[in-house]
């Protein structure tokens, strides 16, 4: 009998919910995706997640429960969103110039590429010679290849917090190296 009783609570909970603020939801989701289906899945999943935290909804017409039914929308569609950008990373048809060029994932970049295809100046060219070959390969994917820091993890096979930790010292490595070249 506790059960039904909890089922029957949820069910009029997240009934109360989606009959008082399903357009607010569905236009936040639109908006933040532009797309009809995308949005519906987003409010499908809000709703999922709202009826997990029922308890979190003290009275329905209350501006806090408002604001959490809002903000638990519009972390869904971002997550949609989210998912949605990293499927065109890697639906995207990569083009190589060339077997040697520096975006070949499998090789060793070419700086002299990296610098002609960019406009970089000498300077940093040889100054990316000087990091660590690990280092100087996520700098030239990053700022060569214009690949995100999280791709390059997994392109590298390496852990997401170590790229971007390597790359935070490699650019302070960079600047140092800039500025004593400079002296």
């Amino acid at each position: 009998m506790l059960l039904i009783s909890i089922i029957q609570t949820v069910y009029d909970a997240v009934t109360d919910i989606f009959n008082k603020y399903l357009p607010m939801m569905k236009s936040l989701a639109y908006s933040l995706l532009n797309d009809d289906q995308l949005s519906e899945d987003a409010v499908q999943e809000a709703l999922v997640k709202l009826s997990q935290n029922t308890d979190k909804i003290d009275n329905i017409n209350s501006s806090a429960s408002k604001n959490y039914i809002y903000t638990v929308t519009k972390n869904e569609a971002l997550k949609i969103l989210r998912d949605e950008k990293n499927k065109e990373i890697f639906e995207t048809d990569v083009q190589f110039r060339d077997k040697n060029g520096f975006n070949n994932i499998a090789g060793s970049p070419d700086i002299d590429a990296f610098r002609d295809e960019y406009g970089f100046s000498m300077e940093v060219a040889e100054a990316l010679r000087k990091l660590s070959e690990t280092d100087m390969d996520i700098m030239v994917y990053r700022y060569g290849a214009g690949y995100p820091l999280k791709e390059i993890a997994k392109l590298m096979g390496l852990n997401r917090e170590v790229v971007y930790k390597r790359h935070q010292r490699a650019l302070e490595k960079l600047k140092a190296i800039l500025e004593a070249e400079d002296e």
